[in-house]
């Protein structure tokens, strides 16, 4: 299993981010790479234990009920698959794209790292993930009920061969000591599907919550940009209506530094004739 948090092309895209101030950016491809990690730690886990399940499943005595436990299982095992290709995808997909993004820094800056980063919608991503995981565990939860329907008919068996057994004493006992074993596998089964469901359930739950908190995160970063520019907005009008006010003052005061006044000769005034 390949760490994607050890890998240069992620190290280094995140250094980066980091550096340049691009916390936003930085905490969505985190998230991802994180998820991607949890995704393959539990499809590995869930993956171990139905291949031992599926050697149990051998041991069933009933042919018929032996044969529809394994479709069952082979099933699951695609449903797994299915995820560990959607983690492959995804790994290779954000190694590539965290290149592309690497080279559009060193040749057009940190805005273009910061496009590089949304164009992977990684929000979008993780709606795809939680759709993805909320079909299979469905299915799962469908897969459960057939199991149980099945325990059922091995229930109606047991009390048939109760009744048998008036008859064939001997017969009566093997065929029940069978069932009881394969009551027990398929009640072990039935756990093993109920967890994979439950797996199944909790990363599409994971899934959906960090979709909803990098948007939330994304709304806040937005509200805060334009915050700012609008304060800035404010300041560049304040300072454009004081210049015109300071510039009348100027007009208006009646001598400036360096200048001189002439005084006017008073006119005497003519003595009055007698």
């Amino acid at each position: 299993m390949d760490n994607l948090n050890e890998n240069p092309q992620i190290v280094e895209l995140i250094d980066t981010l980091d550096k340049n101030g691009l916390m936003k950016e930085k905490n969505e491809v985190q998230s991802l790479v994180k998820y991607i990690g949890d995704m393959e730690e539990t499809l590995t886990g869930m993956l171990g234990e139905l291949q031992d399940m599926r050697r149990e499943i051998n041991l069933i005595h009933n042919s018929s009920l032996r044969s529809k436990c394994q479709n069952l299982v082979q099933k699951t095992e695609n449903k797994i698959r299915q995820g560990f290709s959607a983690v492959k995808m995804m790994k290779d997909n954000l190694i590539k794209s965290a290149g592309d993004a690497m080279r559009a820094f060193r040749e057009k800056g940190k805005d273009t790292l910061a496009e590089s980063i949304r164009a992977m919608k990684i929000p979008v991503l993780f709606d795809k993930l939680s759709s993805m995981f909320h079909k299979l565990s469905n299915e799962m939860a469908q897969d459960t009920m057939k199991l149980s329907s099945m325990q059922s008919e091995l229930r109606s068996a047991k009390g048939h061969l109760k009744n048998m057994g008036l008859l064939f004493i001997g017969k009566a006992a093997k065929e029940a000591e069978h069932t009881k074993t394969d009551k027990g596998v398929l009640s072990r089964l039935s756990r093993l599907f109920e967890k994979a469901q439950q797996g199944f359930a909790s990363l599409e739950q994971k899934a959906m919550d960090i979709a909803d908190k990098l948007r939330v995160a994304r709304v806040k970063v937005s509200v805060k940009e334009n915050l700012n520019r609008y304060k800035a907005q404010a300041a560049k009008q304040k300072e454009a209506d004081y210049e015109p006010d300071a510039h009348k003052e100027n007009k208006h005061t009646p001598q400036t530094v360096g200048q001189t006044t002439v005084s006017q000769p008073k006119t005497t005034e003519k003595p009055k004739e007698r």
